[in-house]
C-alpha cells in the first residue's frame, strides 16, 4: 500500500491480490483484529525502548577563570547543559551490536609479496594491521579471550542551519578495531556520540564583563576567552574519563560479546604540530633528511611539571595567562596552562602526540585550499579548453550529491582529487592514443 491516506482501487485490489489472497496468508490470523489496539501497542514498545535523548545523560562541567590580580582569587564558573554517554557504556553497546560481527579482534601484520620481482614488503591499511595496536598481556589467571578496543576519538563544531548561528560541539568514537571501509559507511552504525559539548553561553561572557578587570582590553578579553574554552574542553574529558573507566583502561573489564582540543597545545604557536617540537624558523627544511631526523628526535612530551607551575602562577600567584612567569614555563614549547584531561586521568606516562593524528584542513588554510582547488579547474580549461573537463568535474561532484556549502573535511579530500583524477585519465588516453597512431605509421612502413 502506498503512503497516501487516500487509497486507489488499484491499491485496494493489491491489498487483496497479494497479501489476503497469498497461500502464505492465514484470515484465521487476523480475527478480532482492532487497528487502535495494535497502534497503542506500538506506541507502548517505542515508548518503552526509549528515545535517543534518554540513552545520554546531562550533567553541569565547572571551569575556574583567573582575573590576573593577586588580589582576588579565581572564581569558579558553572557551564550547563553538557549531554554524554559513559565510555564503558559505549564500549559494551558496540560489541554487543551486530556489526561487532566483522571487528578484528587480534592484531596482526599483513605483507605483501610483488608477484614481478618477489620482493616483500609491509603494508598498513588498517589499525589492527599497525605496529600500535599490539595484543593484551595473557593473564594466567583469566581464561576470558582479551581484546584491545581500539577508541579513535574526534570532536568537530557544525552548523545545524543554512541560515542562521545555531551549532553543535560534537565529540564522537569509532573502534578501529571496524575496518575503514565499513566505518565509512554512512549506514553502518559504526559512530557513536560521545558528548554534546556546550557552548559558553552569553550570561558568562556578561557576568565577566561585570567581575573581570581587564575584560575591556581586546587582547586580554581574546586569551581569556581562549583559556576557557581550552578549561571547558577538559573538564568535559575529566568527567568522561571517569573511575569506571580509568579501572577499565589499567585492568580490563569484562563484557558479554555479541552471539555470547585535546593536544593543549596554543594556536599560531611556535611549534608545526601537536606531535613534535619543530619551529616556524625550520619550515623551509620541510621534507629533508634534516627535517626528518629532527621531528624523530624532538618528539613532544607534555611537560606535567611545568603545565603545573604555570597553573600555580595563574590560579595562586594571580598572574595573566600570558605574563612573563607563564610565558616562561609555556612559549617555548607552545604549550597553555591547562592540565590535559588525559595525563592527569590515566597518568603523566601517557603519550599524548601518539593519540593526536594529522588533520588534513589543518595543514593548510581554507582559503589555500579555495586557491588550489581553483587554480586546478584552470588546469582543466588549459588541458581542455572547449571545457568537456570541467563539464566532467560538475558532472562527477553532481552525481555525489556534493554541496560546496560549510563543506566538511572529508569532501575537500575528496574534491581536490577529483580534477587531478580526470587529468590523469585524460593523460592515460592520450598517451593510448599516440601508442596506437605511432603502432599504425610502423605497420604502414
Amino acid at each position: 500500500m502506498g503512503g497516501s491516506n487516500v487509497k486507489s482501487n488499484m491499491e485496494v485490489d493489491k491489498l487483496v491480490d497479494e497479501v489476503l489472497l497469498h497461500p502464505d496468508f492465514n484470515l484465521e490470523d487476523i480475527k478480532g483484529f482492532k487497528a487502535q489496539r495494535v497502534a497503542n501497542q506500538i506506541n507502548k514498545n517505542n515508548e518503552s525502548e526509549g528515545s535517543i535523548r534518554d540513552q545520554f545523560e546531562e550533567a553541569s562541567v565547572s571551569i575556574d577563570v583567573p582575573l590576573g590580580c593577586s588580589a582576588t582569587p579565581s572564581r569558579t564558573f558553572q557551564i550547563p547543559g553538557l549531554h554524554f554517554q559513559r565510555l564503558t557504556s559505549l564500549i559494551h553497546t558496540a560489541f554487543a551490536h551486530p556489526l561487532a560481527a566483522h571487528f578484528h579482534l587480534s592484531s596482526y601484520k599483513l605483507y605483501h609479496t610483488s608477484p614481478a620481482n618477489n620482493k616483500t614488503q609491509r603494508v598498513f591499511s588498517e589499525v589492527y594491521d599497525s605496529d600500535w595496536a599490539p595484543n593484551p598481556p595473557d593473564d594466567p589467571h583469566c581464561k576470558c579471550e582479551k581484546v584491545v578496543a581500539a577508541m579513535m576519538f574526534w570532536s568537530d563544531s557544525t552548523h545545524l542551519a543554512n541560515f542562521r548561528t545555531a551549532k553543535l560541539w560534537l565529540i564522537y568514537m569509532f573502534l578501529g578495531n571496524l575496518s575503514k571501509y565499513i566505518r565509512a559507511m554512512p549506514n553502518s552504525s559504526a559512530c557513536q556520540h560521545v558528548a554534546y559539548i556546550p557552548s559558553l553561553p552569553d550570561s558568562f561572557q556578561d557576568e565577566l564583563m561585570k567581575w573581570h578587570t581587564q575584560w575591556s582590553k581586546p587582547k586580554h578579553r581574546q586569551d581569556v576567552l581562549a583559556h576557557c574554552w581550552h578549561e571547558l574542553m577538559h573538564a568535559v574529558w575529566k568527567l568522561l574519563l571517569d573511575d569506571d573507566f580509568i579501572h577499565a583502561y589499567k585492568y580490563g573489564m569484562v563484557i558479554k560479546c555479541i552471539n555470547v582540543l585535546l593536544a593543549t597545545i596554543r594556536d599560531k604557536g611556535l611549534c608545526l604540530c601537536p606531535q613534535c617540537l619543530v619551529t616556524k624558523p625550520k619550515l623551509d627544511l620541510m621534507g629533508l633528511v634534516q627535517d626528518i631526523c629532527s621531528r624523530v628526535s624532538n618528539v613532544r612530551k607534555y611537560l606535567f611539571d611545568k603545565v603545573v607551575i604555570a597553573h600555580w602562577w595563574i590560579y595562586t600567584n594571580g598572574r595573566g595567562i600570558k605574563s612573563v612567569n607563564v610565558e616562561a614555563l609555556l612559549k617555548e614549547t607552545s604549550a597553555v596552562p591547562t592540565i590535559n584531561a588525559f595525563v592527569n586521568r590515566l597518568g603523566t606516562e601517557f603519550e599524548l602526540s601518539r593519540m593526536m593524528v594529522p588533520d588534513f584542513m589543518h595543514e593548510f588554510e581554507l582559503g589555500v585550499w579555495k586557491a588550489l582547488f581553483t587554480h586546478l579547474i584552470r588546469v582543466l580549461y588549459a588541458a581542455c579548453p572547449n571545457g568537456h573537463l570541467v563539464t566532467e568535474l560538475d558532472a562527477r561532484i553532481s552525481s555525489q550529491n556534493f554541496r560546496i556549502i560549510f563543506l566538511a573535511v572529508d569532501l575537500a579530500k575528496i574534491l581536490m582529487q577529483m580534477p587531478m583524477m580526470i587529468l590523469q585519465t585524460r593523460t592515460e588516453i592520450q598517451s593510448r592514443s599516440m601508442v596506437t597512431r605511432f603502432m599504425k605509421l610502423q605497420h604502414a612502413r
